[in-house]
């Protein structure tokens, strides 16, 4: 009998394999991410005027308001979906040099994501996760495309975002008249309004009435064409690979940032204050103007963002940045605690803040929060190798034995010949 021969597996990225400019990032995006989330989960996105002033203790929150809108509404979860793309060049070359099977892996790798975001669904509706599992199954059909296909490919679904809007105004102006009392949007706030109270069923199906609407929201928008371009954007990155050795291409970034960030912050210091001058529904014309610079200005800012950031870590930046590594590592943990936390603080079934702060007490809350799980982040990542939530995800992926320890060999599968 022959012995055992190594087959070489597909497996997890290996620490060496990682970049950790892409780690601190992706922490990056995850405290923009949060930072927009508490004004959600605190039910402060959905009050009234006057409630909201109400809970205005500095004066500044209508300050604070535009200034979020001009700096974070949607510049994260854009660079989130942009390092999405990325990874999965990453892995696509990684499959590549081990002459492994990658559709069946990502598609795997995507469908374990889509289960966990469905569970995650169920706590809050503002679940991301299923999202991206969904949306990046269009990735495997440019899994062979060269470089020149994928950026007309992205160049197109860019422009399809461009003009969504229209095709939305021009579609509900042919469906039946609606008044303004069709608004869904005022069904959402109603439903959002029970996380204050302290009844475990009756929250558990509001929010799943809110994921429904969140769907709609998704295709309504056109958020779900940003987050696809976004992927192919990253695609691009990554099947370029400039994503390596970035102190090479540093003349590059420079020139990438100085573009974008421009069109980011006139476009957004415009789109800033007709957001907060525009109704979401119906979509009239300022609505159409909006949301179609909204298209240009978003992307924009978060690319702005990237390549400002990438180019701060190779000009000497990197020991700061790096603090944000070790969240980037376990976004996945990170991100599902982040709704653990929110939860817990304002629901009626957890500390029952709802309704309570304003939108400067809880920006400051969210950045504390955030900076904690950096450190609770960087002390377990010296024992573990990954979060508890990617180690679930890697098993259940690769479906063998994978090392949770530090210090504990991967354990890599063999057959006999």
């Amino acid at each position: 009998m022959k012995p055992a021969i190594d087959l070489h597996p597909p497996g997890p990225i290996a620490d060496g394999e990682r970049a950790d400019v892409l780690d601190a990032l992706r922490g990056f995006a995850l405290l923009g991410i949060f930072i927009s989330h508490i004004p959600d989960f605190s039910g402060h996105s959905f009050m009234a005027p006057a409630a909201q002033a109400a809970l205005d203790r500095f004066g500044v929150d209508g300050a604070a308001a535009l200034l979020q809108d001009f700096l974070i509404r949607g510049k994260f979860y854009s660079l989130f979906s942009l390092l999405f793309g990325i990874g999965f060049a990453i892995q696509l070359e990684s499959a590549a040099r081990r002459d492994a099977d990658f559709v069946r892996h990502f598609a795997r790798r995507l469908t374990i994501l889509l289960v966990i975001g469905l569970i995650h669904a169920c706590l809050w509706y503002g679940d991301i996760l299923k999202d991206y599992a969904l949306i990046g199954f269009a990735l495997i059909l440019l899994r062979r495309a060269k470089p020149r296909t994928v950026a007309l490919v992205t160049a197109f679904v860019f422009a399809l975002r461009a003009v969504w809007p229209i095709v939305v105004s021009t579609g509900v102006s042919m469906m039946s008249p609606m008044s303004s009392s069709a608004d869904p949007g005022g069904g959402f706030d109603a439903l959002t309004r029970t996380f204050a109270t302290a009844d475990p069923h009756a929250i558990f199906f509001a929010n799943l009435e809110l994921v429904q609407l969140k769907a709609l929201q998704m295709i309504y928008d056109g958020r779900a064409i940003s987050i696809l371009a976004m992927f192919l954007l990253g695609a691009l990155i990554g099947k370029l690979g400039l994503h390596r050795s970035i102190s090479n291409h540093r003349k590059l970034l420079g020139a990438v940032f100085w573009i974008c960030a421009p069109i980011g912050v006139v476009g957004n210091a415009v789109l800033a204050p007709l957001h907060a001058a525009t109704p979401d529904f119906p979509p009239t014309g300022l609505w159409v103007i909006e949301n179609t610079l909204y298209a240009i200005a978003v992307p924009a800012m978060a690319i702005a963002y990237a390549s400002g950031f990438v180019w701060l870590w190779s000009g000497g930046w990197r020991s700061m940045l790096g603090w944000l590594a070790p969240a980037g590592r376990m976004a996945l943990t990170i991100y599902v605690s982040q709704t653990l936390i929110g939860i817990g603080l304002f629901y009626g079934v957890g500390l029952g803040l709802y309704g309570q702060i304003g939108l400067l007490e809880g920006t400051v809350l969210a950045v504390a929060i955030f900076a904690a799980q950096c450190v609770v982040a960087r002390v377990w990542l010296r024992w573990f190798r990954f979060g508890p939530i990617e180690w679930v995800w890697r098993r259940a992926t690769y479906g063998v034995p994978i090392a949770f320890l530090r210090g504990v060999p991967p354990k890599t599968s063999s057959a006999r010949a």
